[in-house]
């Protein structure tokens, strides 16, 4: 059976809970951004609606940093596509 790997690390990651959504901080000059802390409460919010198939994974790229033989690191994209209904 073939599963989501969004999906399959949330689990793995964090037992499933209601996620919370992001808290917006207010900025002179109205600008609404979020608290980068809360960046865990967006992946999880973005999980929930995949599980919940209100949201579809349309694209991931990987991209991995290495330096001879040593890895620094993988960066993981993935593009979602919510629904709104």
């Amino acid at each position: 059976m073939m599963t989501n790997p969004l999906i399959e690390k949330y689990n793995e990651l964090y037992n499933p809970k209601s996620p919370e959504p992001p808290k917006p901080v207010e900025k002179p000059k109205g600008f609404i951004t979020y608290d980068p802390h809360d960046l865990k409460a967006s992946f999880k919010q973005v999980a929930e609606q995949v599980m919940n198939c209100d949201a579809i994974v349309t694209n991931m790229s990987m991209e991995m940093d290495t330096m001879s033989k040593y890895s620094a690191g993988t960066k993981i994209t993935f593009e979602i596509y919510v629904h709104k209904y």
